[in-house]
């Protein structure tokens, strides 16, 4: 008899459902293309109802093939959904009746571009703009490509003249970005730091360090020369340095650096190597070495760190560890910055222990096997357009002879134009 009820209960509740599900059919059904549309805007843009709204939306086709409206929406679907030949199908349905459509070519612009198809995206830039030369989104577009097929003159060249030949058409829109890829696109850099080192204990006269530094970005990768002048010890010193950014591979960049000094106050030699690994889900690392000639004591430090980032956050831990630890003990740092738009325009704070072979102002031949912990803040932002103002605060507890210790407070400040 029980098992008789819970078959009973069974069917009932199967049939039930095949019955709401039949209603539910019928009602969508019995509604018009424009009401289907509202609904499948209307359903929560989310991955798993990515098909449920594609077959509302190819249920209002059915009703109405020619409403280009409801074909961009579904083939915009389909670019979420990965389903890209299906987006490029409604794509060019549309273009196909509807060739100046504009809002088509930017959808199918856009399907290439975030997938990373430049080239067809500007091809599909340059289509629109031939049935719409006044086209400011589509121009827009075209120059993001051109911008990521590395063509940056072109880019700027072509919103430049924009901007002449169309002295009041969204002039804010396209002069905005015409701005932001000048930002972006900067060829040359001119850094000029300075930084006061107070001890409280370890040293009776205060240190000094300026910098004057030149980049230039190469279709290579970026090349720096340094001239660093210290005060330490009551003595002047100057050191020469060059340093560069080249790409290896996609996903893979390195490090070349190289410093001399005839001062006793700088090592006579440092050199240093590195290589940045792109990983998956948007972490990334470095393996290196640094090399330090203070003339007789040499020392080699091996560099690793692991990066991460999530939103515009980016969180990074690096150590430096030296076999011969007569000159640098190991050294570890954990920092995060938080960008408020590019690499310029941040806050940021460090904490860790030992002193790192890359920090240039602290680099002086010590005992081994003593302590030292650190805590800093920094702060980068544009003053102006390419004008950036940094400020950066960093406190020292360190061991400077066995058991005895004192606070070393380090502030600096860097201007830097770029143009």
């Amino acid at each position: 008899m029980k098992k008789a009820m819970i078959r009973f209960l069974s069917i009932t509740l199967s049939l039930q459902i095949l019955f709401t599900g039949y209603v539910l059919a019928q009602d969508l059904t019995n509604l018009t293309s424009d009401e289907l549309f509202t609904q499948a805007r209307n359903i929560p843009k989310e991955k798993a109802n990515y098909p449920k709204i594609i077959s509302t939306l190819k249920l209002a086709l059915d009703k109405s093939p020619d409403y280009a409206d409801i074909r961009l929406f579904l083939g915009r679907v389909y670019t979420w959904n990965d389903n890209l030949d299906s987006a490029r199908f409604q794509f060019n349905q549309v273009i196909a009746k509807e060739p100046k459509n504009m809002e088509a070519y930017s959808a199918i612009f856009d399907t290439e571009y975030w997938n990373g198809n430049y080239s067809r995206a500007l091809d599909h830039a340059n289509q629109g703009l031939l049935q719409d030369p006044n086209s400011s989104e589509l121009l827009i577009k075209k120059a993001k490509a051109l911008n990521a097929l590395k063509d940056n003159k072109q880019a700027l060249a072509v919103l430049k003249d924009y901007n002449k030949e169309n002295p009041t058409q969204d002039q804010d829109t396209v002069k905005s970005y015409y701005d932001l890829l000048r930002k972006q696109n900067t060829k040359n850099l001119i850094d000029l730091s300075y930084e006061y080192v107070h001890f409280d204990k370890r040293f009776d006269d205060p240190w000094h360090y300026t910098s004057i530094d030149y980049t230039r970005n190469t279709s290579l990768g970026s090349v720096t020369g340094r001239l660093i002048y210290s005060n330490r010890f009551r003595t002047d010193g100057l050191q020469g340095e060059v340093e560069a950014y080249p790409s290896i591979t996609k996903g893979i960049y390195a490090y070349v650096g190289a410093a001399y000094s005839r001062s006793s106050i700088f090592p006579r030699f440092r050199g240093g190597v590195s290589l940045y690994y792109s990983l998956p889900k948007s972490f990334d690392a470095e393996t290196g070495f640094r090399y330090l000639d203070f003339n007789p004591s040499k020392t080699y430090i091996y560099v690793l760190a692991l990066g991460k980032y999530t939103g515009n956050w980016y969180f990074n831990l690096k150590t430096y560890i030296s076999p011969d630890v007569d000159v640098f003990s190991h050294s570890y740092t954990f920092s995060a910055r938080y960008y408020f738009s590019d690499r310029f325009n941040f806050i940021g704070a460090q904490i860790g222990a030992g002193i790192s072979p890359d920090d240039r102002a602290r680099n002086i031949i010590g005992e081994g096997n003593l302590n030292s912990y650190k805590f800093g803040l920094n702060y980068s932002r544009d003053l102006f357009s390419n004008f950036t103002v940094a400020a950066t605060g960093l406190w020292f507890y360190e061991e400077y002879r066995t058991n005895e210790w004192g606070n070393q407070i380090g502030l600096g400040i860097s201007l830097i134009r770029r143009f």
